[in-house]
């Protein structure tokens, strides 16, 4: 067993937090994370670096168990020791104490860097910082819409927290632009002078993280506060991208999560639907598992599991080349993003349609994997803000992302076809601005996964996955837009179906042996797995009943056999 599967079975994540309080959950949450990043050992270099430690770490089985633990950890590790990092290591090394203590959890780091009133738009923030006449700063938040929205600033568990807070630097009189400052938020109990922190309602559906708007009253910051230097840039917006370089880190790192998503949703959609039995026609009891339409979703969400897999590392090799151009890096980051919340969003869906009533409670995983997952697809990169970019800034020809290696595929044929119809929309008229919003600007979304299916499944083939996995990954891509195959007579709507059938009946037998390949058997806790696990977990439910009823020992456990 390895060191967080260890830590799987410990009191920490065993603990049904379904069952506490919001606080009592924020806490827990708290603590969890602490006990991954410490479990994993990342240290300074491996975040400055993003060594293959610090890309693994997201991957980790245990990440899903508690999406706001792997939130609070990856903005932590990432967003604020990353940052931080990169001064420590150049121009600040009175930084590396922080650093340190961030990565061990004696301090908690947030990123204050989206303000309510503004969304995508960041690069016109309204927050400022004033040079003032002694060398220090003037941090000002001037309307409410400025606050900065999300980041968890409340005190929580003693713990001291500062953030990276991003303002306009104002030099007599002159905005600078935007700006990182390392500013004290909270000593743990209570928060620093002139900065307030509102707590908002809890996310629905998900593990609830303290998110908050913040905001700052004439906080004065001593000159070391600014991350960077004073000078005026001629490439401000330039500078900015690469002040927040590390939330394109994060659009990869981030993104990654859904294959562990994948792994763990399928294995307990795959246990449940081999543990379910129902009476046929016939009179004969069968597992539900039998029935074609319980056996699509799950091996398609089992084949995507594999294939990105394969695309993620492809996709970090891709990021880490410091010879590619840095704006090619993060459109991979961006396609990898897209495809990977894609795949896993519509098999957290339609596998937990499956578990029937199950698929309803958090305790089974699957309806909460979804709600986290969508803010994984907002959080470091919104895809559909960084999907209109990339195609923008392709059809401009800005740059070029890699061909595909294999471009005589269906999916490389479709994807170049996307963009070849996108370039003949906005050639057509003299203005490009409103051709590319009315009528690629909606497709654009589309186009990015394209490319996304393609490089998931180059990877697959060139890293040698299962065939059957990478022939299933096929047909579920081209069935997104069946149609642009159909009308180029490639398939025949038949054809796809024969297809998906060929490729299901090869995969199939093999379920048990990719289930154990996952290796996601010792993290998972849904009491719907085995009769056992129901057993067990329906002993700690709270039983009301007449006072005058004798309770007597529970029976063993007898599925319901449903007839059809």
């Amino acid at each position: 067993m390895t060191s967080t599967s260890q830590l799987s079975q410990s009191n920490l994540f065993k603990r049904r937090s379904e069952l506490l309080s919001r606080d009592a959950r924020v806490v827990l949450s708290y603590e969890r994370a602490r006990a991954i990043g410490l479990a994993q050992g990342i240290t300074l270099h491996d975040t400055l670096r993003l060594t293959q430690k610090f890309w693994d770490m997201h991957t980790d089985p245990i990440m899903v168990l508690d999406g706001a633990a792997s939130t609070l950890l990856t903005i932590q590790y990432n967003l604020v020791a990353g940052t931080l990092a990169q001064y420590a290591a150049t121009t600040r090394p009175d930084l590396v104490s922080i650093v340190e203590d961030i990565l061990r959890w004696n301090v908690i780091g947030q990123f204050c860097l989206t303000e309510l009133g503004r969304g995508l738009d960041i690069f016109r923030m309204k927050t400022s910082a004033t040079l003032l006449p002694t060398g220090e700063f003037d941090l000002h938040t001037p309307l409410p819409s400025d606050a900065k929205f999300m980041p968890p600033t409340i005190p929580v568990k003693g713990l001291p927290c500062v953030a990276i807070v991003f303002a306009q630097l104002y030099v007599n009189g002159e905005c600078r632009g935007p700006r990182p400052f390392l500013v004290n938020i909270n000593d743990g109990y209570h928060m620093c002078k002139g900065v307030t922190s509102k707590l908002l309602p809890p996310r629905g559906g998900s593990n609830p993280v303290n998110h908050a708007l913040t905001s700052f009253h004439h906080v004065c910051l001593p000159p070391s506060a600014l991350l960077g230097d004073l000078a005026k840039s001629d490439r401000i917006h330039h500078d900015f991208m690469s002040s927040i370089w590390r939330v394109a880190v994060g659009s990869l790192a981030l993104g990654s999560i859904a294959i562990p998503d994948l792994q763990m949703s399928s294995y307990i959609a795959a246990r449940y639907f081999q543990r379910r039995h129902v009476t046929s026609v016939y009179g004969n009891p069968s597992p539900i598992l039998s029935y074609r339409t319980q056996q699509l979703p799950l091996l398609h969400a089992i084949a995507q599991a594999f294939v990105l897999k394969a695309l993620y590392k492809w996709a970090i090799g891709q990021f880490m080349d410091s010879n590619l151009d840095a704006r090619v890096r993060h459109g991979v980051a961006a396609c990898c993003k897209a495809v990977m919340v894609q795949h896993a969003q519509i098999a957290n869906c339609s596998l937990s349609e499956r578990l029937g009533a199950q698929g309803l409670f958090e305790y089974n995983r699957l309806s909460t994997f979804y709600s986290e997952m969508r803010g994984v697809s907002i959080a470091e990169g919104d895809i559909l803000g960084l999907s209109m970019r990339l195609v923008e800034d392709t059809l401009t020809q800005k740059y070029t992302l890699a061909l595909s290696t294999h471009p005589d595929g269906p999916l490389a044929l479709h994807e170049i076809a996307l963009f070849d119809d996108a370039i003949d929309t906005v050639s057509s008229t003299s203005d490009f601005t409103q051709a590319f919003m009315r009528y690629v600007q909606p497709r654009c979304q589309m186009m990015v996964e394209s490319m996304g299916h393609r490089m998931a499944y180059d990877a697959a083939v060139d890293q040698g996955v299962s065939q059957c996995l990478v022939d299933l990954y096929l047909v579920n891509a081209i069935k997104t837009d069946a149609a642009w195959y159909v009308e180029r007579g490639m398939f025949t709507r038949k054809a796809i179906v024969h297809m998906e059938e060929a490729a299901l009946s090869a995969a199939l037998p093999l379920l048990d042996k990719l289930l154990a390949a996952m290796g996601i058997e010792p993290y998972v806790s849904s009491p719907i797995i085995s009769d056992q696990c129901w057993e067990e977990f329906s002993e700690t439910l709270p039983v009301y009943s007449s006072p005058q009823v004798e309770v007597r020992a529970r029976p063993t456990l007898v599925l319901e056999r449903a007839r059809l």
